[in-house]
């Protein structure tokens, strides 16, 4: 099993692609509105107005399929959304092999009932 050194998270073992997890709140402490210049958070940057409804459409319809990820880490409570950036070529390739090596991990059966493929 990994573990997760780098970035905060659940440890779900996923073949979907997520997006950086962001924090949303720190709880007890009083948490500061605003906070330092550069420090992660929310978002500050708006997209044009032009483009906003149809991604957030998309990204609607991507998070009501498949929920982002909650969870709470040293009292904060941190969220990691599904990607929405269109997959290339090598990346289905690689998910491909990452798939075929978990059902070889699994011993999962090529042809007939298989437990594992259901």
């Amino acid at each position: 099993d990994r573990s997760s050194s780098a970035m905060p998270g659940p440890p779900l073992h996923s073949l979907v692609k997520y997006d950086t997890p962001s924090l949303l709140t720190t709880k007890g402490r009083g948490a500061k509105k605003g906070g330092a210049p550069g420090a992660k958070g929310g978002k500050k940057q708006l997209p044009p107005v032009e483009a906003k409804p149809q991604v957030t459409q998309t990204e609607d319809i991507l998070n009501s399929i498949l929920p982002p990820r909650e969870w709470t880490e040293d009292g904060q409570l941190w969220v990691q959304y599904v990607s929405s950036t269109p997959a290339t070529r090598l990346d289905v390739i690689n998910l491909q092999e990452q798939l075929d090596q978990r059902l070889l991990q699994r011993q999962a059966r090529e042809t007939g009932i298989c437990p594992v493929r259901e």
